[in-house]
């Protein structure tokens, strides 16, 4: 049986942009709500502010990746394994 599919690589990872990225999804995300969202139970807070913070992440993400082209994650070498 043939191992010809198979392949292993590094990736590097831009931990300094990470955090960055990170925090400042979490800092937008709770000012919006802080802004926008009155009188809620406290579960709708937390679900409200775990789908802003991702969408903000993610969105952030796509611009330093695609868009900017700093990326965060770097392929560096791919190879086939034997």
């Amino acid at each position: 049986m043939g191992r010809g599919g198979l392949y292993a690589g590094w990736i590097l990872v831009d931990v300094k942009l990470l955090a960055v990225l990170v925090l400042l999804s979490i800092g937008v995300a709770l000012l919006l709500l802080a802004l926008i969202v009155r009188r809620r139970a406290w579960h709708e807070y937390v679900s409200l502010f775990l789908a802003v913070a991702t969408i903000l992440f993610v969105v952030g993400l796509f611009i330093f990746q695609v868009v900017v082209d700093y990326p965060v994650f770097v392929e560096r070498h791919f190879f086939p394994i034997e």
